[in-house]
């Protein structure tokens, strides 16, 4: 087996072993076991794990194609928002979306920021962008920016 079939087995996106491995009396010395926070690696993962294509989900969370590209090759860091639209485009978890995050050093997703809330509440209702952007604007508060305006 190759090493990149071990990693894709394994599932690396699954943080469960690791939160019980840092209950234990001593810190984990197997780095292999840690992810990088490389966020080319993280969506290269992802996209084995859920078959998606990438010009797919970029064309589904209406980003420029070559920033998008360059978004999730780790060549250019997008705003926070863009990594959302990423993860409704995707359909992606709730706890999946909080780690693409993390990787990509942006803040988790916070239950009391209510535009926060909105998007925890898109995402666990499974909504895609349409239905999300309407939502938000429902509730009075500014949609997920896909730099549509500033171009």
């Amino acid at each position: 087996m190759t090493e990149t079939n071990d990693k894709t087995k394994k599932n690396p996106l699954d943080t469960s072993l690791m939160h019980e491995k840092l209950k234990g009396d001593s810190f984990p010395q197997n780095w292999d076991e840690f992810l990088d926070d490389d966020i080319r690696d993280f969506f290269d993962q992802l996209f084995i794990i859920t078959g998606q294509k990438k010009s797919d989900v970029i064309r589904k969370a209406n980003l420029s194609r070559v920033y998008g590209y360059q978004i999730m090759e780790g060549r250019r860091r997008g705003k926070r928002d863009y990594y959302l639209l990423i993860a409704l485009a995707m359909s992606l978890d709730l706890k999946t979306t909080q780690r693409m995050l993390a990787v990509a050093q942006y803040g988790a997703l916070h239950p009391l920021i209510k535009r926060d809330a909105a998007i925890i509440f898109a995402i666990n209702h499974e909504y895609d962008i349409m239905q999300t952007y309407d939502f938000m604007c429902s509730l009075g508060l500014a949609p997920l920016d896909d730099g549509t305006e500033n171009e």
